[in-house]
């Protein structure tokens, strides 16, 4: 993105496009998974009682496979929340002063921020390094809580 789309380093937008690709893989092998759980009998029966090949999938297959597509999705997400080599890479690393106003404006990420300021030596650092841990763990929490609560909410048995 940097090179061929000319996109500055140590933007958001360049991030935010790098991540996506890194956990598309995650989210492709889960739903893979997810429509090979949902059994065989259950497509026969759909297209025995005369539904469409675009019937059953719609209407049979994705609600029974949703809560692992979820999931995958979710885990996937999680694991973006963490990465912070790919954002290395690409250079967001940058000392940031002041909030970004534009995507193209230079920022970096919470892992690195969290690393920035636990190497400071000022005791002010400490208080902004494990509340930046905090938030980090909350929302880490928040997506896990979510994905068992939408596994939950959407699991069917057949």
């Amino acid at each position: 993105f940097i090179n061929f789309a000319g996109l500055p380093r140590a933007a958001s937008r360049v991030g935010g496009l790098g991540l996506p690709l890194m956990t598309l893989p995650t989210i492709i092998i889960a739903t893979r998974a997810a429509l090979k759980a949902v059994p065989p009998s259950i497509r026969a029966a759909a297209l025995g009682l005369g539904a469409s090949k675009m019937q059953t999938v719609f209407h049979h297959v994705l609600p029974l496979a949703m809560p692992g597509v979820l999931t995958g999705t979710i885990i996937g997400l999680a694991h973006a929340l963490g990465e912070t080599a790919p954002l290395l890479l690409i250079g967001m690393v940058a000392f940031v002063a002041d909030y970004p106003g534009t995507p193209l404006d230079p920022s970096t990420a919470l892992p690195v921020q969290i690393y920035m300021w636990a190497n400071e030596a000022e005791r002010a650092f400490v208080e902004r390094t494990s509340g930046a841990i905090i938030i980090l763990l909350i929302f880490l929490l928040i997506m896990n809580v979510g994905a068992i609560l939408l596994r939950r909410r959407f699991e069917r048995r057949w």
